[in-house]
């Protein structure tokens, strides 16, 4: 389990960072890192790994480029994060706005898109790996999990199987963020985007591999829409879709926190695959 840290000190922000704070009290983070906020400043405090200065200088050259992203702060060193009790965190522009809701899903697949239409971007290209696989595998008699074995096991070797086919399709690649789900997305009260958050994962990959997302969500067919999306490849779909309810599954055992979300984020996500790809077959090509 995770332990609850307090936020770093003002005087510590300052002498890592040169910015002076105010009094930073607890905010909505998220499931891998706590935050703390003094209403102008927002403190991101990694519960494991945190995102490597790469991630967080590539926030400063979105926000440079007009894209709605809370550019992370360089420390005096010349990195972006700093030493808190044994944890690393960075520091952002506080962002005022909501967290998005699945109501939102038009505003965040334009916002989607608008990612995607970005260019001349120096990032690394996905190899399509995923470490849930053999996580899944070496942990399948984990007793959150031992009664659903079989479920689990034929889940991951359809991943397995459905990552072969993947590979060997050539589809465009675009920038992606990976997680631009409504918990990533903050939004003003008349519900247009003001930021998008958390680009610890973003890579060049097929556009796919973003949107599954709207798959997860109630409505696929709004999501799709609103994006626009057309010539969609289904094996990517697949692939991005199902990894991401093992790997939600996988996370949660690896760690033994969110029991909960064994369900919510695992089984009941890995039990809608095939009717979320069913709803989304129109918008592809094969």
């Amino acid at each position: 389990m995770w332990s609850v840290l307090p936020p770093p000190a003002a005087a510590q922000v300052r002498d890592a960072f040169g910015v002076e704070v105010g009094k930073l009290q607890a905010h909505p983070g998220g499931f891998e890192a706590d935050a703390f906020t003094d209403g102008r400043w927002l403190v991101k405090l990694w519960r494991q790994q945190p995102d490597s200065d790469a991630a967080l200088a590539l926030t400063a050259e979105l926000a440079a480029r007009g894209v709605p992203v809370p550019a992370a702060q360089r420390t005096l060193d010349g990195s972006y994060t700093s030493a808190h009790l044994g944890r690393r965190y960075a520091l952002f522009p506080f962002a005022d706005g909501r967290q998005a809701t699945w109501d939102d899903a038009d505003a965040i697949a334009q916002a989607m898109r608008a990612v995607h239409e970005i260019a001349g971007l120096l990032l690394p290209r996905t190899d399509i790996y995923e470490w849930c696989i053999e996580a899944l595998r070496d942990r399948r008699d984990h007793p959150w999990i031992v009664d659903r074995r079989d479920e689990v096991m034929a889940n991951v070797d359809r991943l397995e199987a459905v990552i072969e086919r993947a590979r060997a399709i050539d589809v465009p690649h675009v920038v992606c963020h990976h997680d631009l789900f409504p918990h990533n997305v903050l939004v003003d009260r008349d519900g247009h985007v003001v930021a998008l958050l958390d680009w610890g994962h973003t890579m060049l990959a097929p556009r796919e591999h973003d949107l599954f997302a709207g798959l997860c969500g109630p409505d696929p067919v709004r999501f799709l829409s609103a994006y626009r999306a057309q010539r969609l490849d289904l094996t990517h779909l697949e692939y991005a879709r199902l990894a991401r309810s093992l790997r939600d599954l996988a996370v949660r055992i690896d760690n033994e926190v969110d029991l909960d979300g064994i369900n919510t984020w695992g089984f009941d996500g890995l039990r809608r695959v095939d009717a979320d790809l069913a709803l989304a077959r129109p918008f592809c090509d094969r």
